[in-house]
């Protein structure tokens, strides 16, 4: 009984864990993960592994589900891509399994979960999409970020679900559960350190083109015109007219594509922020160019972390020598070139569709002197799937952790904007055209968490880890304290 209900717990936790993830449904993080560590306790190195891979192939396998909505655009490739981003985030659980069953230990599950998170999101091929920070946007914990950043989140959930877990048969820990959610909310009541130095007058604009009008070249002078109307149609006093990322390509390349933006900013007074492909020196960047109230383009930004096997395919030669390129090639025939340097335009801090799902990125530009940032992304890729709204949420995250309003504005959807404590300033229902017009707080000075970055609360994560490693393995559950099972 024992043996099947360790699995039924892996599994359990992992549709739990992704059900987190929906909209008015991160409450469930505190708990998704006690059915997997009551799994892991004293389960063994080699049950570990297999509960660890379990509990992460299913979960990514329900957490990238929603790439199927590219299945009208790039076929049964999608299935491909599907199955390797979940293999890929399924290894990093498979070894938080192996550690968890051979060391079963609250220290190791909350400091090795808090890591493992962490490490997912680093490196070239790093997503943080199913990461624990992302279910408490819309909480009171949330704040907590501007002094320890996202993993200290995702360090008080495991720390409470590993008392909790092991409290079932050691009562001791039950009290301890509670220190998770109190340290984290003591965290969240100190204030960020940055001040308010006046606001701006953001109107966000949305199109509502879906990606196949996009592709079709045939359409594009509807979408030329469905942009003019849409800027004809703001009235001043504005200070930043802000549009999606690709609204139309080659903007810097056609004077008759780029007039409609321009005659808006001067009309209107403000300075714009528009997307567009970039062809330079035989190199394509995905560019966003910054026009200013006279009607000249003034900074551009070119994004610089890019979607793998989206906008570039790594190790493209190694492919093409097994044989793969014509299966690739004919779906991303080129890759883009990444920009050289996350800067801001003036005080403009602006991230690239999936550049805000990463905390570097948004620290790097307030540190560099960005007062609010911006996101302009083209998520109408993926239609109506869940993962807008994870991608839309983790900009409240970027926002709480560097004390700055943060704006998103999709082709289709979800466009809105976050306070500097992660609140909520407002959005547009997806998949409609229209414009919102925000009041965004330009703030100065910096979070602790900007000033020191992740390394205290990693540090603190691996200490746990390796108090853990100090301890004797516990014995398996079961009848006298052992079970085979």
């Amino acid at each position: 009984m024992i043996r099947r209900g360790r699995w039924l717990g892996a599994l359990g936790a992992a549709f739990l864990l992704w059900a987190a993830f929906f909209r008015g449904m991160g409450g469930l993080a505190w708990l998704s993960l006690v059915p997997l560590f009551w799994a892991l306790d004293g389960a063994g190195l080699r049950r570990g592994v297999g509960l660890g891979a379990l509990f992460g192939g299913v979960f990514f396998l329900c957490e990238f589900s929603s790439l199927f909505s590219l299945w009208p655009f790039v076929g049964p490739i999608t299935v491909l891509i599907w199955v390797a981003l979940s293999l890929y985030g399924a290894l990093f659980l498979t070894l938080f399994g192996a550690a968890g069953g051979r060391w079963g230990n609250p220290l190791l599950w909350a400091g090795g979960w808090a890591l493992i998170e962490a490490a997912r999101g680093a490196g070239p091929l790093g997503f943080t999409f199913g990461s624990i920070p992302g279910a408490l946007v819309g909480s009171p914990f949330l704040p907590a970020v501007a002094l320890g950043g996202p993993w200290l989140l995702s360090l008080g959930v495991a720390w409470t679900a590993g008392c909790l877990a092991r409290g079932v048969c050691e009562r001791r820990w039950l009290p301890w559960a509670v220190a998770g959610p109190l340290v984290l909310y003591a965290c969240a009541l100190v204030p960020t350190g940055t001040g308010e130095e006046g606001t701006v007058t953001a109107v966000l604009v949305q199109p509502n083109i879906p990606k196949a009008e996009q592709l079709d070249s045939s359409r594009l002078p509807e979408r030329v015109e469905a942009y003019r109307r849409l800027l004809e149609a703001i009235d001043p006093p504005v200070d930043l007219i802000l549009l999606p990322e690709n609204a139309l390509p080659w903007l810097r390349d056609e004077p008759e594509r780029l007039r409609p933006f321009q005659e808006a900013a001067r009309r209107v007074g403000a300075t714009l922020v528009v997307g567009t492909a970039d062809f330079q020196e035989g190199r394509i960047y995905n560019t966003i160019l910054v026009v200013s109230s006279q009607g000249e383009i003034v900074g551009t930004y070119a994004k610089t972390r890019l979607v793998p096997f989206g906008e570039y395919v790594p190790w493209r030669d190694f492919w093409t020598g097994i044989g793969l390129g014509s299966l690739i090639d004919p779906f991303l025939p080129f890759d883009q070139t990444p920009g050289e340097a996350v800067r801001p335009v003036g005080n403009l801090g602006i991230m690239v569709c999936f550049e805000s799902t990463f905390p570097g990125i948004s620290r790097e530009l307030v540190r560099t002197g960005a007062e609010v940032l911006i996101v302009p992304t083209n998520d109408a890729w993926f239609g109506r799937a869940r993962i807008l709204w994870e991608h839309y949420a983790l900009g409240a995250l970027r926002a709480a952790e560097t004390g700055r309003a943060l704006v998103q504005i999709g082709q289709t959807g979800i466009s809105g904007g976050w306070g500097p404590r992660g609140e909520n300033l407002g959005r547009l229902p997806p998949w409609t055209k229209g414009r919102l017009t925000l009041a965004l707080p330009l703030h100065s000075g910096s979070t602790l968490y900007v000033r020191i970055g992740d390394g205290p609360v990693l540090g603190l994560a691996a200490a746990l880890l390796l108090g853990a490693l100090t301890k004797r393995p516990r014995p398996g559950r079961g009848r006298g304290g052992r079970t085979s099972g």
